[in-house]
């Protein structure tokens, strides 16, 4: 760990290494760093914005295209540069808000997350969210127990049906336990979060925007089911039954026609045949109650 003008900061595979991202990934992004990669002034500029709530979005494609030049087949070298953002700017952004540490691994797990997905759809190591991480790294998302929480003010990232400019989406990762009591504790633990370090966000809604969202599941889970249990916690206000996110999270993105589908759960297995019975899963939008 380092020290510059903004206190302390981390470097690239200090933040690897904080997170455990794979040893195979840890070494690329070694040689990254060993090669002495570089960027523009304006990609400088970018990566730096990156952890700007102002500025994200525009930082995100200025660095994405410079990227691109020089090519990024796997996503490792924005994915470098994200974790660069991630310990010389996030990380001293935590530490002035007084946002512990352990908040910070756990929020930026996300790269692990997201690089190990990568490679059960794909069979090998990349990274290919950087559309999303920027709100991590702009601390606007925040992983708190099995749940992650976001401050979410732009447009696009607030449902229209909230009717409000300011909300909290509530975001589940892959790795989320379900269990009442396990999100319980996450929910109880965002509301004094944000009394803490955000109180101008307190009292907002809470709205979720996900296919576990979907009435179809009610068809397709037994009742006892953790899904439906999380799924009843929201007024559910909209649907979009042609929303193809199942595809990604309970199929690990296979693009597989319906009746080649694998059935590796009963999850799977029940899906599959209430889509070849012509079934539409899609996405619920809804308020927690």
């Amino acid at each position: 760990m380092a020290m510059d003008g903004r206190g302390e900061v981390l470097t690239v595979l200090e933040v690897a290494g904080r997170i455990g991202l794979a040893e195979p990934v840890i070494a690329e992004l070694r040689r990254i760093d060993e090669s002495g990669e570089t960027l523009s002034a304006n990609g400088v500029e970018a990566v730096r914005g990156l952890t700007d709530p102002r500025r994200r979005v525009e930082s995100w494609k200025t660095l994405k295209a410079e990227l691109a030049g020089g090519g990024d087949p796997n996503g490792l070298r924005i994915l470098y540069w994200m974790l660069y953002a991630a310990g010389r700017y996030t990380f001293p952004e935590y530490r002035r808000l007084g946002i512990p540490v352990s908040i910070f691994d756990a929020t930026m797990g996300c790269f692990t997350r997201f690089v190990g997905e990568h490679r059960v759809s794909y069979g090998r190591y990349g990274f290919d969210r950087d559309f999303w991480t920027y709100r991590e790294l702009s601390a606007r998302l925040f992983r708190l127990g099995s749940l992650e929480f976001e401050l979410a003010y732009d447009t696009a990232d607030v449902p229209a049906v909230a009717g409000s400019s300011r909300v909290i989406n509530v975001h589940i990762p892959s790795d989320a336990s379900l269990d009442p009591a396990q999100c319980d504790r996450s929910f109880a633990e965002s509301h004094s979060f944000l009394t803490r370090f955000f109180p101008d966000w307190t009292g907002l809604p809470y709205w979720c925007e996900s296919w576990l969202l979907s009435p179809a599941l009610e068809r397709l889970l037994p009742e006892g089911s953790h899904i439906l249990a999380f799924q009843r916690r929201f007024d559910i206000r909209e649907t979009d039954p042609d929303a193809p996110d199942w595809r990604e999270w309970v199929f690990q993105r296979c693009g597989a026609p319906i009746a080649e589908l694998p059935e590796r759960t009963s999850l799977q297995r029940n899906m599959k045949r209430f889509l070849l019975d012509g079934g539409k899963v899609g996405i619920g939008i809804g308020c927690l109650k």
